[in-house]
């Protein structure tokens, strides 16, 4: 109610400015609406704020990190991403997918007895994969245990757990299939961005054409001609 009050009692000039961050907040999915409201909520849905996790014709990749008793390092943590996809002529393809996570920022004192302010600490990570149903897991490199598949929301997924010091740099690599027919003529990738991170700078390279590099800030398709 405060923000409210402050932006409705600001300059008109300001408005267009306020609704600017608000429509981007939307985009890159730092701002997510629920409504209890049958009738209000499919509002959210055509706004895209809804957080839904999207079915696609296509290849797909969403990466979800959840962090188990790390303090506030995601903070602190980045992240970059790089995809090889190897086309096979029935449509499946084979994928190697590399995520590079880095923690520059010396470590808090996290000694309960020291009472500081712990932010920076050991980040326990539990990773999750979504890509296209039927997807088989070939191996996983850099995880504390061996990777395990579930299924959920029309999506193979393919879980994993690591933990990532300060001052330290972590790579899983992820080698798996996905499924016949997956692809048809140019290569299509949907990558729905985890709501509340920052942006994730992708690189994908699809066997004999030149890599292409994305930030990715939002949901975004990406088209890649063969």
């Amino acid at each position: 109610n405060s923000m409210l009050a402050n932006m409705m009692g600001s300059p008109k000039a300001k408005w267009a400015e306020f609704f600017n961050i608000f429509t981007e907040s939307i985009e890159q999915k730092h701002l997510l609406m629920y409504f209890k409201d049958e009738n209000k909520q499919p509002a959210a849905e055509v706004l895209g704020s809804a957080g839904r996790i999207l079915s696609y014709d296509g290849d797909y990749l969403h990466i979800n990190d959840t962090n188990f008793a790390g303090a506030k390092s995601n903070l602190f943590v980045e992240s970059e991403v790089t995809q090889d996809v190897n086309i096979n002529d029935d449509g499946s393809a084979t994928k190697k997918l590399v995520i590079t996570y880095k923690n520059p920022r010396k470590g808090d004192n996290c000694n309960l007895e020291a009472g500081l302010l712990c932010l920076n600490g050991i980040l326990r990570d539990w990773i999750r994969l979504y890509v296209p149903k039927g997807s088989v897991l070939k191996a996983g490199r850099g995880f504390e245990a061996d990777m395990i598949t579930s299924e959920d929301l029309g999506y193979t997924v393919l879980e994993g757990f690591f933990t990532l010091s300060p001052q330290s740099v972590k790579k899983l690599e992820v080698e798996y299939t996905i499924p016949a027919g997956t692809v048809d003529g140019d290569y299509k990738l949907l990558i729905q961005k985890q709501p509340g991170v920052d942006p994730v700078k992708h690189t994908i390279t699809v066997t004999g054409v030149k890599p292409k590099v994305q930030v990715i800030d939002s949901d975004s398709e990406i088209i890649i001609a063969r």
